[in-house]
């Protein structure tokens, strides 16, 4: 089994290898057009396979984005592939995530009338792992086909309250609170069925800072881009005990978004203070599950904690590379580009 465990750890290590450095941001952060953007990304070992058929200077922003998904998701599928071990399920949490990336892909599509590709963006071999009909999925136009396109998957079930609703009327931010209880339960679940001790008690651990991260960044974006209520709001967190009701209770009492980083911090939070003088508060969220994810990466022992810390770091990527095609596309100065990315 040890000989098992350092195959897999020495497999997800080699593929990390081709991740993007910090010299390779630097480099990108000078790009101020898409082409760019996609002529560097295609000459890096990470990304030539899934750009190399290609047209740099034809490419649009959608498109760049969703191979770059596609490319993480082949990645991942690879390690997938390899798996043996007795915990094969717990590993698998990597391709429910991706379930859910393509299903909110499909309701984003609804919101922005925007046709999205569902078939031509999958990974290579992903349909095998999942009971999704993507080909039928593709053709929905709202979220009443969508749901009906589910049938025989457990996603029906879950969204059918949500097949009424107009697209003009879709609240993107209930379906991702949705997907993110959904996640966490099949991830406790199985680092439940399948680790003790002290193995269990770390993974749960990793588990509840992302959980404490998102909640917060969720109540900063949902206060500061979709004005939404407190009651409502709460309505959408995760429960915790890493954070209590009554802290929660009184960040949502911050009428000021941007402030939401000093309460926390005049709370005696000093995880949340960050090593440079960033005015994103996701900055900071992102910051932290970035050095929990290193901190895993590279110094767990068992292939669990560093396949987690392996999944982290592939997200942060994908972000930043989102962080920075939206910057050009927007003309956002580099310096502000660059506080939205960690790295």
């Amino acid at each position: 089994m040890i000989g098992a465990h350092n195959a897999l750890i020495t497999k997800i290590k080699t593929i990390r290898a081709n991740a993007l450095k910090s010299s390779d941001y630097d480099e990108l952060l000078k790009k101020r057009s898409l082409s760019d953007v996609s002529s560097f990304l295609k000459k890096h070992p990470g990304y030539q396979d899934i750009l190399s058929k290609v047209s740099e200077n034809t490419i649009n922003r959608s498109r760049l984005e969703g191979l770059i998904r596609r490319q993480k998701f082949n990645d991942l599928m690879r390690i997938i592939k390899f798996l043996k071990m007795k915990d094969q399920s717990f590993y698998l949490l990597s391709l429910l995530h991706q379930e859910h990336e393509v299903l909110l892909s499909m309701i984003r599509s609804f919101i922005s009338s925007e046709v999205y590709d569902v078939v031509k963006d999958l990974p290579v071999y992903f349909n095998q792992y999942s009971k999704i009909d993507f080909e039928a999925i593709a053709l929905t136009k709202n979220l009443a086909e969508f749901v009906e396109a589910l049938k025989g998957t457990k996603y029906q079930e879950m969204l059918k309250s949500f097949r009424n609703i107009k697209n003009e009327d879709i609240k993107y931010y209930e379906f991702e609170a949705l997907f993110e209880n959904d996640y966490y339960d099949y991830a406790f679940t199985h680092i439940q069925k399948h680790y003790k001790g002290n193995r269990k008690k770390e993974l749960e651990d990793v588990f509840k800072s992302k959980i404490e991260i998102e909640n917060i960044t969720k109540i900063y974006r949902l206060k500061k881009y979709y004005k939404v209520s407190n009651l409502e709001i709460k309505s959408t967190l995760i429960p915790t005990n890493r954070i209590g009701e009554e802290k929660l209770d009184q960040i949502l009492k911050v009428e000021d978004p941007n402030q939401i980083l000093n309460r926390i911090i005049e709370m005696g939070d000093k995880a949340f203070v960050g090593e440079h003088d960033q005015i994103y508060l996701e900055y900071f969220t992102d910051h932290m599950q970035y050095k929990i994810a290193n901190k895993l990466m590279y110094y767990g022992t068992h292939p669990s904690m560093v396949f987690l810390g392996y999944m982290i770091l592939s997200d942060l990527e994908v972000s930043n590379l989102i962080h920075l095609i939206e910057g050009i596309r927007y003309s956002v100065p580099e310096s502000e580009i660059r506080t939205m990315m960690v790295f």
